[in-house]
């Protein structure tokens, strides 16, 4: 199990996702693991032109376990979750060396992460099956989802098992 479980972009402007409700309530069983085991849960939320942070598109989906008082909420502007943001010192502060990585946008906001996480050292966790995508003009959603599920395995990450 990782220090910190980091959970991206999980909102209600991004609902339509592949299998969303199903990625949130795999979401939720990691959620409460970390919290049995007392471990930081953190979570980042995209913002922009199309998702201005004072609308209710911004907002985590209401079937999330979050804890507004508990938890931390990192807002980004980019698919890098650390670019100008204060992720990495937060991760300090939790002497943080693992951090397991979940959400959405599957090919953008979680893998330029996961590969950013593994660039400054931190071992990366992804259960599989817990992070999801939109079907693009190419591929399904699936097939993205599985593409780089492959590609993480023991290049980027440990891959678990779906739970």
């Amino acid at each position: 199990m990782a220090d910190v479980l980091i959970v991206i972009d999980m909102q209600n402007a991004l609902h339509k996702m592949e299998n969303f409700d199903a990625v949130v309530a795999g979401i939720n069983k990691r959620i409460a693991v970390y919290r049995q085991e007392k471990k930081a849960i953190f979570f980042v939320q995209t913002t922009d032109d199309e998702i201005p942070s004072d609308t209710e598109a911004f907002e985590l989906t209401d079937k999330l376990d979050f804890k507004s008082q508990k938890d931390e909420f990192i807002v980004k502007t980019t698919p890098d979750s650390f670019y100008h943001t204060n992720l990495e010192a937060y991760l300090k502060t939790y002497n943080t060396h693992s951090v397991e990585i979940c959400g959405g946008q599957t090919e953008y906001c979680v893998d330029t992460t996961i590969r950013v996480a593994r660039h400054l050292n931190y071992e990366v966790e992804v259960t599989r099956g817990l992070t999801t995508t939109f079907d693009s003009d190419l591929l399904n959603a699936q097939t993205i989802i599985k593409h780089h599920e492959s590609i993480w395995d023991g290049s980027f990450a440990t891959m678990l098992p779906s739970n």
